[in-house]
Parts: C-alpha cells; sequence; structure tokens
C-alpha cells in the first residue's frame, strides 16, 4: 500500500507556526476568512494544528490547507507536503505493472528514468473510456481517452501517462490534451514504449478526483512497412471500476480478422480470443485490473 504519511506532524506544526507569526495574523482571523471560504475549521482546531497536538487529516481539513497556503501568502504545496496523511482512499491495492515481458518492463523503467517522470502510482484510474479509430489503410489513426483520476497521494500536481505493447510498435503520437499540459515526452529507442509527464490544471489533494482528455493523432508507420496490423489496448496498474474500448473501423478496412487479448488475475497469463470482423466493436470490464486489455487486427491479402 503506498504510505505518504512518514512526515514529522513537528515540521507541520513549526512551518504552520512560522507562518501566521510571519504574517502577523490571529487563529481568529483565520478562522473568518476560511468560514469566507466555505471551508470553516474552529479556533481551537487551528490552535491544535499549530502546537503539533494534531495534524490535518480527511479531505475537509486537507481542502482547507490549500485555502490556508493562500492567505498566508505561501506557495501550494507548503504546508500539505509535511502533514502525515491518512486519508481514506478505500481498497488500495499495489500498484502493479501488468507487463511482464523483460524488454517491455526494462524499457518502462528506462523512459520514466529519463524523464525524470513522477510515479505512475501516485494516481489511479477510476473510470477510462478509450475511442480508437482505424483508417483506409488498416492503421490505428486516432485516439482519445476520458479518464477520470483519483490521487492517491498527499499533493500531486504532475502524472505520468503512458502507452506500451509487447508485440507491436508504439509510434510517437502528436497529442491534444484538455485538464492538463504536455511538458516532457519519449518514446523508447525499442518503440514499444511511449511516456509523457503531465502537468495538471488543477493540482490534486489526496483522494481528489479530476478528468482528462486525452487526444492522440498517430502517424503512419515509416515507408515501406510490409506488415499491416496494428492494435489499441489500455493497461491499469491497479483495479479500475470501469473500462471501455470502443474501436472503430473506416468501412473500406474492416480486417480479415481481429483477436481481443487480456491479461489479468482472471486469466492465466495473456489470452486472446478470436472475435468477428466488424467495422465496430467494443470491450467493456468492471472492477478489471491490474491487467491489459485490448485488440490487435490484421489482414491475410
Amino acid at each position: 500500500m503506498l504510505d505518504m504519511g512518514d512526515e514529522s506532524p513537528t515540521a507541520f506544526a513549526q512551518a504552520f507556526s512560522a507562518a501566521i507569526t510571519a504574517r502577523q495574523v490571529s487563529l481568529s482571523w483565520l478562522h473568518r476568512r476560511l468560514r469566507d471560504r466555505a471551508n470553516p475549521i474552529s479556533v481551537a482546531t487551528l490552535s491544535y494544528w499549530r502546537a503539533g497536538e494534531r495534524h490535518p487529516e480527511g479531505l475537509r481539513s486537507l481542502t482547507a490547507l490549500e485555502d490556508i497556503e493562500q492567505l498566508l501568502g505561501l506557495d501550494p504545496g507548503a504546508l500539505l507536503h509535511l502533514v502525515g496523511t491518512r486519508t481514506r482512499l478505500g481498497a488500495l491495492a499495489p500498484a502493479q505493472n501488468p507487463f511482464t515481458e523483460t524488454q517491455v518492463a526494462e524499457a518502462s523503467e528506462e523512459t520514466l528514468r529519463l524523464l525524470d517522470a513522477p510515479p505512475i502510482e501516485l494516481t489511479r484510474a477510476l473510470s477510462a473510456h478509450v475511442v480508437s479509430t482505424v483508417d483506409e489503410n488498416g492503421m490505428l489513426r486516432s485516439r482519445t481517452a476520458h479518464v477520470l483520476i483519483q490521487a492517491v497521494a498527499p499533493f500531486v500536481h504532475e502524472m505520468t501517462y503512458a502507452l506500451m505493447s509487447a508485440e507491436n510498435i508504439v509510434r510517437r503520437p502528436r497529442s491534444t490534451l484538455r485538464g492538463a499540459t504536455l511538458i516532457r515526452e519519449h518514446l523508447h529507442e525499442s518503440e514499444h514504449v511511449y511516456a509523457c509527464v503531465l502537468r495538471l490544471d488543477r493540482p490534486l489533494l489526496i483522494g481528489a478526483t479530476t478528468m482528462l482528455e486525452i487526444s492522440m493523432e498517430v502517424p503512419p508507420p515509416s515507408t515501406g512497412a510490409l506488415l499491416v496490423e496494428d492494435e489499441t489496448a489500455a493497461f491499469v496498474m491497479r483495479p479500475i471500476r470501469n473500462l471501455l474500448l470502443w474501436t472503430r473501423f473506416h468501412p473500406d478496412a474492416v480486417p480479415d480478422w481481429i483477436h481481443e487479448f487480456e491479461r489479468s488475475p482472471a486469466t492465466d497469463g495473456l489470452v486472446s480470443t478470436a472475435l468477428t470482423p466488424l467495422d465496430s466493436i467494443h470491450l467493456s470490464r468492471r472492477d478489471f485490473g491490474p491487467g491489459i486489455l485490448g485488440l490487435r487486427w490484421g489482414y491475410d491479402r
């Protein structure tokens, strides 16, 4: 279980007390300002925090901390990152990379290291709806994901988003984002892992959620590629409540064969199931993962 609560309560109390002194305000003043912002914290509680007898915990207190930082003229997260929080998140399974292939695992670790990326496990996806379109040449052309994410660390302002494949190459996409800004990206030389670092429009307190829209235009393969085969997939490192993949094929490029593939605790390794080729296929799972779910397709001609 991710444990982010090792910071000393004394460190928080000292920083909180010092900020009040520097701002030359009273606890009563702070109480009134928080009440005006609809984040009421009693004077007694603020006094306990300053003395180090208690520290903020729970979403209500952590939300008030953001206002306190603003009222005391502090940088965002200056107090929040000192809180040894135990906010209730429900069952939080350990993060697990579902890709067991050595090449992919090593490429993933190297890519995240080169990006100086925040750990993927600082957030978890609660639901994801992924729409993929396939062009007239039978190649994946675009992919749009609507993802509901939740912070499982005290203060999350950046997150990592990654695409991986064990069988096919991953092509560097052109991304359009809502809810975040792309600040760094890297395609591993193996072409099995692409990852990017996103800065959220609004930092998340632990337990808070936000929606992201991640649209990716996938460039065509390099000239001379002989194999007309591709895939679209999603992977999760923790169980996700709802996962929906919708793949739409150009009417002139309905595949000769389509396989659904899945790796999860419910399967014994990676399993592949043949599906009837259609121009629109969706896969849906509830309480899925950690695991991989996707489609592969190809043409006999």
